[in-house]
């Protein structure tokens, strides 16, 4: 979900003992649609996925080898899409992932507490109201994103998504 260039670089002056990387899928969507062009129609699913990636690292202060270890931890939002097909054979095929940064992120440090293995509360708290934040707003950033990234390569191509009749 997320590519190593896209965690943010050690900070000078220390020396990582251990960093968790974590990746987690907070909403996703799936919506089908039928798309028509002229006299042809096909089903398409355009899949949503809003998910938190990051990493915590333990760290020291690289002057001083018998300083107390701190954790600092990043986390970054991300909207992910992709859209699917399904032919007339029945098989399923999906484009290639798209994924973009949000602004939604959180980031921080704490001294390490006692513990094997380390526990990292403040980074796991910051973590999940990330996470909850994401999560409550997913109907609304879906429904941007579709609007500013799919359907303009829909129209773009000529094709049109009717909408199913309501019941």
């Amino acid at each position: 979900m997320m590519a190593s260039a896209d965690i943010p670089p050690e900070p000078p002056g220390v020396v990582v003992i251990r960093r968790q990387e974590v990746s987690e899928v907070v909403a996703a969507s799936d919506l089908p649609r039928r798309l028509v062009k002229g006299p042809q129609a096909e089903q398409a699913l355009i899949r949503q996925a809003l998910f938190v990636s990051g990493a915590v690292r333990v760290t020291r202060p690289a002057a001083d080898p018998e300083a107390p270890l701190a954790y600092a931890w990043s986390f970054q939002g991300f909207v992910q899409r992709q859209v699917c097909f399904t032919s007339i054979t029945g098989l399923f095929a999906c484009s290639e992932p798209q994924v973009e940064k949000l602004p939604d992120a959180a980031e921080g440090d704490a001294p390490l507490g006692p513990g094997e293995p380390p526990a990292f509360p403040l980074a796991e708290a910051a973590k999940a109201q990330l996470a909850a934040a994401l999560k409550a707003r997913a109907p609304a950033v879906f429904d941007a994103d579709r609007r500013a990234r799919i359907e303009p390569l829909f129209r773009a191509a000529g094709v049109s998504t009717p909408r199913p009749a309501a019941r």
